[in-house]
């Protein structure tokens, strides 16, 4: 199992009344960088990106730009998006800027795609919502042909292309592998056409662990012997014997979110804390994480494991500290080994 870290674009507070300050924008993104590099240094094997629009709590929203600097300032870990949501992105303009990040990575870079669940994020591009599976999969028709494709023609519903000739094209030939991302029955069947699945906010174990199980199988009856599962996993690493108290909280502000929009099957109002951390949150010592780590390798066992440790909460610009966040991710680089 090999374990990535993620350096979340979210700063900030939630649901904050004004835009954020340019200086504290300015220093957040410089720290985003500073996460990536460490988590380089440190041991980590990949770098995943999400992507957010419309949120005041978001301050890089533009994340082929941060794939770009990441690509620049690293030399060994994988890159990735969990999950770029392609739909409402032009799709030659969107394929021309992950070349040219899979070219500065010289071929690091994976494209995790999800069709997109926030209905925001919709209406800022002008995109139909209701229209997003059917978008979905033309984009990413596009993209690939683009690619992979000297001379690449379309004519579908939402696109059409005429002698579109894409250059460069990416540095992996003959593209980038690509993972498909979410938990519904459609988007799992989608991850089969591709390379791999991504999921964030994982159920329970007993739920997970049938589901890859499903997911593996039906890979290799396609013959996909080398398809690709990636599971997110949150928390929180020290010896503090106030650290649940301290943490813990942020992630049931985060996930209430999911209950109160209905986003989530697994998501419900009651026990909240106790429901996370049953599902995909450690906050603890050592041990505990090498347990947790532990059970999820012998009953999951995925090929990827991605952890955040920072995500917004009320109050504080930025809590975690800057200092808090980096020493956390040392701590981290010193247990990889015994968690992979």
């Amino acid at each position: 199992m090999k374990i990535s870290y993620m350096p979340d674009t979210h700063f900030g507070e939630y649901d904050q009344a004004t835009a954020p300050d340019r200086d504290d924008v300015a220093d957040a993104m410089e720290h985003c960088v500073a996460e990536a590099e460490l988590a380089e240094k440190v041991g980590f094997d990949g770098l995943w990106v999400p992507e957010r629009h419309q949120r005041p709590e978001t301050w890089w929203p533009n994340i082929t730009s941060l794939l770009a600097v990441i690509a620049s300032r690293t030399k060994n870990v994988q890159i990735a998006t969990t999950v770029m949501q392609p739909t409402f992105h032009h799709p030659i303009h969107l394929a021309e800027s992950l070349a040219a990040v899979d070219n500065l990575s010289r071929g690091r870079f994976v494209f995790g795609a999800g069709v997109g669940y926030h209905p925001d994020y919709f209406r800022c591009f002008g995109v139909p919502f209701e229209q997003r599976g059917k978008r979905f999969e033309e984009t990413m028709d596009c993209i690939v042909g683009a690619w992979t494709q000297e001379e690449f023609n379309y004519d579908g519903e939402f696109f059409k292309y005429e002698g579109v000739k894409l250059s460069p094209k990416p540095y992996q030939n003959p593209r980038p592998p690509i993972w498909i991302g979410a938990f519904a029955p459609k988007a799992m069947d989608r991850a089969l056409d591709y390379e791999g699945w991504c999921l964030w906010f994982p159920p329970h174990l007993d739920i997970l662990e049938p589901a890859v199980k499903e997911m593996r199988e039906r890979a290799a009856q396609r013959g996909k012997d080398d398809f690709q599962i990636t599971i997110g996993f949150e928390g929180w690493l020290g010896d503090d014997p106030a650290l649940r108290d301290k943490h813990v909280h942020r992630w049931v502000r985060e996930w209430s979110f999911y209950a109160d929009n209905g986003l989530s099957p697994e998501a419900e109002s009651l026990d909240m804390a106790e429901q996370v951390e049953s599902m995909f949150l450690c906050v603890g010592n050592r041990q505990k994480w090498i347990d947790r780590m532990s059970e999820m390798k012998e009953r999951v066992n995925p090929d990827w494991l991605c952890i955040r440790t920072r995500n917004p909460v009320n109050p504080g610009k930025f809590y975690p500290s800057r200092t808090e966040c980096l020493e956390v991710i040392e701590a981290f680089g010193e247990i990889l080994d015994e968690i992979r």
